[in-house]
């Protein structure tokens, strides 16, 4: 067996949104009277969240960057969003109290789905005797949501970000997972959605990887589309046909 051990990546790679995050913004800030639709708030998201990733040392871990910890990320976060989308600022009661709706939301299994091809192959996996992991940039809801989703028995460690103090792509986190495995790096494959990351952590932690594309049909060069194959390079390699 040419890797004994794979690691996966969670947001992108083994589940997803049921519904876009903005559709979710706009439903409850609608509840508000703070109004725009799914599209402006999903890109007042990822813009927030991009600007967050520049004030943030890369692989630092955003929900203790600030003094008032993953709370506080979270509130700036909501805060700004609906800044973008409305044109409107939120005081702290109603930043509070819709926080603690959106968490409760994500949460829940229903807001999230598990790609198809993520059960069968992780019982082909777990089948051909390859352990598994999680290392995934999350916040302290990550056990939860895995739980909810009936996805936690299938893995021997879940290294969550939140958790480690360490963000991906610091490849600390990586060998966090190895050291609980008691493997070395060179028995591991990484699966995960971004370059910089996966891909990026992995490497410098001296662990191939692999990233899955979930968005393109034909995948991105240099990117799987599913997991079909999984088994198959972790019994094999990567050079795989």
């Amino acid at each position: 067996m040419r890797y004994p051990v794979v690691l996966l990546d969670v947001g992108g790679t083994l589940i997803g949104p049921q519904s876009t995050f903005g559709a979710v913004y706009s439903e409850l800030f609608a509840s508000y009277g703070v109004r725009a639709d799914a599209e402006t708030f999903e890109r007042a998201i990822y813009q927030v969240w991009d600007e967050m990733n520049r004030v943030i040392p890369e692989g630092e871990n955003r929900y203790t960057h600030f003094a008032d910890g993953e709370a506080g990320y979270w509130n700036r976060f909501v805060k700004q969003t609906v800044q973008y989308a409305t044109g409107q600022e939120i005081g702290d009661r109603l930043t509070t109290d819709a926080l603690q709706k959106l968490r409760g939301r994500f949460s829940e299994a229903r807001s999230w789905s598990v790609f198809a091809d993520v059960v069968p192959a992780l019982e082909r996996l777990r089948e051909a005797g390859v352990r598994l992991g999680v290392v995934s940039n999350w916040d302290s809801q990550l056990p939860h949501v895995l739980d909810k989703l009936q996805l936690t028995h299938w893995f021997e460690t879940i290294v969550v970000s939140h958790f480690e103090g360490i963000e991906k792509p610091n490849p600390e986190i990586f060998k966090r997972a190895l050291e609980r495995l008691e493997v070395e790096p060179r028995d591991a494959l990484h699966i995960g959605d971004s370059v910089e990351l996966d891909g990026g952590g992995a490497s410098a932690a001296g662990i191939d990887w692999l990233c899955v594309d979930r968005h393109n049909d034909p995948p991105n060069e240099g990117f799987i589309g599913n997991f079909d194959r999984l088994h198959r390079y972790a019994l094999d390699g990567l050079a795989t046909e």
